[in-house]
């Protein structure tokens, strides 16, 4: 892992970020490779928001600039048919009360670049609509992401929905966030929960 990219993403330095990138690319490094770079920055951004040494501004700036990072990297990925062959879909949202989005993005971004289609739902989505996403034939995988430990009666409320709807047992729920934990988890009778994007990912390899 490049570890100048990873301090460049959590220093914010957009500019530095976008240098490096576009230097690892005309070195033909492994996109994934790149991208677990970003990931990994992103991630220091936000342990330095639960410290509050970052603020709101600062998370929207970070998710900002992987976004940019990544529009770089989308043309090889596509050129090298890592998104054009689907995996599996996978639904993913920030469930209903909660508007933080860039773990959920950097979730949708590997996974997308790991050959899966991903239906993406948004911020603050209600547990009605997950479930209308899940009867879906095709959808295997439900992602449900968020930062505040408020937001985790709505997971409860769509595990309720999903038992009411006789769907439960069609689709794999893994959970991700800052206000989840293994724990937290394990009471609410989800498939399993990613501690960071990357294990996020590789869960949802392991159910497809």
């Amino acid at each position: 892992m490049n570890k100048e990219l990873v301090n460049a993403m959590a220093d914010l330095d957009r500019t530095k970020v976008l240098e490096i990138v576009r230097e690892d690319i005309e070195k033909g490094t492994d996109p994934l490779k790149i991208i677990d770079g970003l990931s990994k920055g992103v991630e220091i951004v936000g342990e330095f928001f639960e410290k509050k040494e970052y603020f709101l501004a600062e998370l929207i700036t970070g998710g900002d600039i992987f976004e940019n990072a990544f529009q770089k990297l989308k043309p090889i990925l596509e050129k090298r048919d890592l998104v054009l062959k689907s995996k599996g879909k996978v639904v993913i949202g920030t469930v209903q009360g909660d508007v933080h989005d860039i773990g959920k993005n950097i979730v949708k971004t590997i996974l997308t670049a790991s050959g899966f289609s991903v239906e993406d739902l948004g911020v603050d989505v209600k547990p009605e609509k997950f479930i209308e996403a899940v009867k879906q034939p095709e959808i295997k995988i439900l992602a449900l992401s968020a930062l505040l430990t408020i937001a985790i009666d709505s997971v409860k409320d769509i595990i309720r929905l999903l038992d009411r709807e006789n769907l439960r047992s069609k689709v794999r729920i893994i959970i991700g966030g800052s206000a989840f934990t293994k724990e937290i988890a394990d009471k609410l009778g989800v498939d399993a929960f990613g501690k960071d994007p990357r294990e996020a990912v590789k869960l949802c390899q392991k159910f497809i």
